[in-house]
């Protein structure tokens, strides 16, 4: 029986681990953490807001824009991460 060429032999379960770490694309990564920061970043900025508000140096409407963002951010990336695990879970159920 004749090879099928352009088809890699290594399978993920006799593929040593530190070959695997070095095809390890730290791109997806990096997203997540500049999502996480940028979060984290929104959540301090209306953190701040409030007290502003509450201090009189800032208007209520500002505040509660402030306040807006932060809340729509941490919702998508709570969404975003609900979708990466449901992606991992069915990647883990898969046959080989």
């Amino acid at each position: 029986m004749a090879r099928i060429e352009g088809i890699n032999p290594i399978s993920l379960n006799t593929e040593p681990l530190s070959n695997r770490i070095s095809r390890h694309n730290p791109e997806f990564a990096q997203r997540i953490e500049a999502a996480i920061k940028d979060v984290n970043k929104k959540q301090h900025i209306a953190d701040d807001s409030i007290e502003k508000v509450i201090q009189g140096e800032m208007g209520i409407h500002e505040g509660m824009m402030a306040l807006g963002k932060a809340e729509t951010s941490l919702k998508i990336l709570a969404q975003v991460r609900n979708k990466v695990m449901s992606a991992y879970n069915e990647v883990m159920r898969m046959q080989v």
